[in-house]
């Protein structure tokens, strides 16, 4: 079984200073979706990266780069009407990205192939894609299209990483709490909490989290990552699990949506432990 991750992807040019006093910089691949599909191939998994880029070198070169490093781009689309998106990132700044009238947004929601969600076992995304446009769309084409083929919806907000990216961060916030509930599964970090609910209180969050489609959620702090469902939690320590380890080992799991409430405890220590 695959993953199937949507959201953006974009040529990064990174420098070792700000980006305006820069002599040089060096060009590798940017965005969250990119970012995660690496992660869950290297360990071990079939992520389908759902994207659209330019048809110009920098998005036949940022292809190759994902497909050399087991990244399925089967769902990948190209465009002559838009560049591939630049994002321009430097030492102490935040990222500076030239994406309006980019392809990346323009990913429609008529250019998913629901055959690939037939194949899938869950479907990923995050805030960064959610921004105003066609992708938001797609998202919720895709969310519905998961739905329907009975694969988990994963949602990683990651605003601390969106933020740069989005207009404001009122409506960052606003949009992601929108799309909490879509979710089977949240995978949040601490810094996620006090942009959503202004508060990093974590019990109180917990009645907001849980409503809608949300059956399990990973919450990970600087000392410990915990695991709840509706009815059960545990705890582990905190030692780098990351939200593409943990979606392996639940689809390793072979969990669908509808087990996930029936979790016990002792199988909720098992992902973490076999995460970490």
């Amino acid at each position: 079984m695959s993953v199937c991750c949507l959201g953006e992807v974009w040529l990064e040019l990174a420098a070792d200073t700000a980006p305006e006093l820069a002599d040089g910089f060096r060009a590798g691949t940017g965005g969250w979706s990119a970012a995660f599909c690496r992660r869950y191939a290297a360990h071990g998994g079939q992520p389908v990266l759902l994207a659209q880029l330019g048809a110009d070198p920098f998005g036949r070169k940022i292809a190759a780069q994902l497909a050399a490093d087991g990244v399925d781009c089967t769902g990948l689309s190209f465009t002559g009407q838009f560049p591939t998106p630049v994002v321009f990132t430097g030492a102490g700044e935040p990222p500076l990205p030239y994406r309006a009238g980019g392809a990346g947004l323009a990913l429609g929601p008529e250019q998913l192939d629901p055959a690939l969600f037939r194949e899938a076992s869950a479907l990923c995304f995050s805030s960064a894609g959610l921004v105003d446009s066609p992708l938001r769309l797609a998202h919720l084409k895709a969310l519905s299209l998961a739905r329907d083929a009975g694969a988990l919806c994963c949602y990683c907000p990651a605003l601390e990483q969106a933020a740069p990216l989005w207009p404001s961060e009122d409506a960052l916030s606003q949009t992601a709490l929108q799309f909490l509930s879509r979710a089977d599964v949240l995978f949040l970090e601490a810094e996620d909490l006090p942009r959503l609910f202004g508060s990093r209180e974590l019990r109180t969050a917990l009645f907001a989290l849980f409503t809608g489609h949300v059956q399990l959620i990973f919450y990970s702090d600087a000392d410990k990552i915990h695991v709840f469902t509706r009815s059960v939690m545990t705890s582990a320590p905190f030692s780098g699990q990351d939200a593409p380890l943990l979606l392996y080992r639940i689809e390793q799991s072979g969990l669908t949506p509808a087990a996930l409430p029936r979790l016990k405890p002792s199988e909720l220590a098992a992902l973490l432990e076999a995460a970490s």
